[in-house]
C-alpha cells in the first residue's frame, strides 16, 4: 500500500499554484488504498480531502494571468490496453460540497469553466500515466464576479474500458479564486501623511523630511510595468473636508519628482528606484500657512492604482529656525543661575520625586522629571524665570537620572520646541530641537546643547517637550549661556 501511495505524492507536479492533479487509485476508504491487482480510476486528495486550489491574476475586471489547470492521469500498474478516461464539470455536487463544508459557495454561468478536449485524457496501454492532461481554463468570465471564490465540482465521468471508477475519488472540488493585482506605494506612513519641515534659519532653508516611497505591486505580475507619479491637487478639498484642516496648495514650480517613471521588473514586487520629491524655491513657503501636496501612481497602463495605498499626502509647515540643528555647544559664558525658578506641567511624585528648582543646584543626581507616560506621550512644559534680562546664546542640559529598586532610568528629553519671553505673556519660538537620547550615569553625565544662530535678549524660556524616553520628560542640570 505505502509503495503505490508514494508512487502517487512523486507524480505531483510542484510549483505551479494552479496544477490540480487527477490520478488513479483503488475504490475505497479515504486512507486505504486498493490491492495492486486491483484497476479502478481515481482522484487524489489535492490539497485537501479531495479539494485544491487554483488562482488567477485580474486587472480592471479582465484576467490577466493563470494558464489553466492541469489533470495527469495515473494507473496503479501498467494496463494491457489502452484507457480512455472522460471528466465533466458537475455543478448538482456543488450542495455536497457545502454542506460537508459548512460553505455557502456561489453558483457560476455555463461555459465560465472549460475542461479542454471534452475532458478527455488518454492512457497509452502498457503505460501508467496519460500521455495528455485533462486541463481546465476559462471560458465566458463576463458573467463572474471576481471577487468571489468559486467552486467547480470535477467528476470522472466514464471510460473506454471495463476498469471502474473509485466512488470515493471520483470527484475533485477546485477552489478558485482572482487575485486583483494594484499598483501601490510602499515607505509611507499608514496614515499616508508624508510630513516636511521647512526650517527657516538666518541661514539660509533646511529641509527636514521627504518623499521617498516605492512603487509595487500586490501580487507578482508577468510582465513588466512602468509606473509614474503624479500630483492629484484635486483631491485637496476632498482631505480638508474629511480631516477638517486648512491645507492651501503648494506654490507654483516648488517641486519636483525623481525620475518621472520607474520599472517593476516581471516576476517582482517592487521597483528597483524610489520615487523621491525635491523641494525647489522653498521660499515660496510661508510661515504660518500649512501646505498639502497629494500624489499618486499614475492611472496608466494594463494594472490600476489602489484606491488608497496608490496614494501619499505630502505636509509642508515653515518653521522660523534660530535653532542650529546641528546642536553644537553654545558659545560665551555660563550664567549664575542663583535665584532662578522654575514651573513644569507635570512633575513625578510616585517612583522618583524631585522638583523643577533641582534642575538649577550643581548636582545631576537630583533634578527634574514629568508624571509617567507609559502609553502615548503628551507634551511637557518647563519655564523657567531667569529673574533679569540675559542676552542668551544657548543652553546645556543633562537628563534626569534615576533609580527605582535597584534599576537604573534615564528621562531624557529628544524632542522640543523653544520659546522665549520678556514679559511671560507674550512668547516667540525660537525653534526646535531634536536629539538622540543620552546615556551616562549621574556621576558622568552626558549633556545635550541648544545653540541660537542669533542671541535671544529674553528673561522667561519655555521648552515644550514632545519627544522623550523612559517613560518621562526630565532635567537633571539645566545651564544658559551668554
Amino acid at each position: 500500500m505505502k509503495r503505490y501511495l508514494n508512487k502517487l505524492r512523486a507524480s505531483f507536479v510542484s510549483g505551479m499554484s494552479w496544477i490540480i492533479l487527477v490520478c488513479v487509485i483503488a475504490s475505497c476508504s479515504k486512507d486505504n488504498v486498493s490491492a495492486p491487482q486491483d484497476l479502478i480510476i481515481y482522484m487524489p486528495t489535492g490539497a485537501g480531502f479531495n479539494t485544491a486550489d487554483a488562482s488567477y491574476v485580474t486587472a480592471r475586471n479582465n484576467v490577466l494571468a493563470g494558464a489553466g489547470t492541469a489533470f495527469p492521469v495515473l494507473l496503479t500498474r501498467a494496463f494491457d490496453q489502452e484507457v480512455q478516461v472522460t471528466a465533466t464539470i458537475d455543478t448538482a455536487l456543488l450542495s455536497a460540497y457545502d454542506l460537508a463544508n459548512k460553505t455557502q459557495s456561489p453558483a457560476f454561468p455555463a461555459g465560465a469553466f472549460v475542461l479542454a478536449n471534452n475532458g478527455q485524457v488518454r492512457i497509452p496501454a502498457g503505460q501508467e500515466r496519460s500521455v495528455d492532461s485533462l486541463r481546465i481554463t476559462l471560458g465566458q468570465t463576463g458573467d463572474l464576479d471576481l471577487s468571489k471564490q468559486y467552486v467547480v465540482p470535477i467528476r470522472l465521468a466514464s471510460t473506454n474500458s471495463s476498469l471502474p471508477l473509485s466512488s470515493n475519488r471520483q470527484v475533485m472540488y477546485l477552489r478558485v479564486r482572482f487575485n486583483r493585482i494594484t499598483t501601490q506605494l510602499n515607505g509611507v506612513p499608514a496614515n499616508r501623511v508624508v510630513p516636511v519641515i521647512i526650517n527657516r534659519t538666518p541661514n539660509g532653508d533646511v529641509i527636514s523630511g521627504n518623499l521617498n516611497v516605492t512603487a509595487a505591486v500586490n501580487t507578482a505580475f508577468g510582465q513588466s510595468l512602468t509606473v509614474g507619479l503624479r500630483e492629484r491637487q484635486d483631491l485637496l478639498a476632498g482631505y480638508n473636508q474629511a480631516n477638517q484642516t486648512n491645507y492651501v496648495a503648494f506654490p507654483a514650480n516648488s517641486f519636483a519628482f525623481t525620475p518621472a517613471t520607474v520599472s517593476i521588473a516581471s516576476g517582482t514586487l517592487n521597483a528597483a528606484a524610489a520615487f523621491v520629491m525635491a523641494l525647489r524655491n522653498t521660499t515660496a513657503f510661508v510661515p504660518g500657512r500649512s501646505y498639502l501636496l497629494p500624489v499618486g501612481i499614475a492611472d496608466e497602463g494594463p494594472v490600476p492604482p489602489h484606491e488608497t495605498l496608490g496614494l501619499a499626502y505630502l505636509t509642508v509647515e515653515v518653521q522660523l529656525q534660530n535653532i542650529n540643528p546641528a546642536n553644537p555647544a553654545p558659545t560665551g559664558n555660563r550664567i549664575d543661575r542663583t535665584g532662578w525658578t522654575a514651573t513644569a506641567s507635570s512633575t513625578d511624585t510616585q517612583y522618583a520625586p524631585g522638583a523643577p528648582a533641582l534642575a538649577f543646584d550643581n548636582n545631576a543626581a537630583t533634578g527634574w522629571h514629568s508624571e509617567f507616560a507609559f502609553g502615548t506621550k503628551p507634551a511637557v512644559t518647563f519655564t523657567v524665570d531667569m529673574q533679569s534680562q540675559k542676552n542668551i546664546r544657548g543652553f546645556t542640559f543633562t537628563p534626569r537620572y534615576w533609580d527605582y529598586f535597584g534599576s537604573g532610568y534615564i528621562s531624557a528629553v529628544t524632542a522640543m520646541r523653544v520659546a522665549t519671553s520678556s514679559d511671560s505673556v507674550n512668547w516667540t519660538v525660537q525653534g526646535s530641537y531634536t536629539g538622540s537620547k543620552p546615556g551616562g550615569s549621574a556621576t558622568n553625565p552626558e549633556l545635550r546643547n541648544v545653540s541660537f544662530y542669533t542671541p535671544v535678549q529674553t528673561r522667561y524660556f519655555r521648552f515644550t517637550m514632545t519627544g522623550y524616553g523612559e517613560y518621562a520628560a526630565g532635567f537633571g542640570e539645566l545651564n544658559a549661556f551668554e
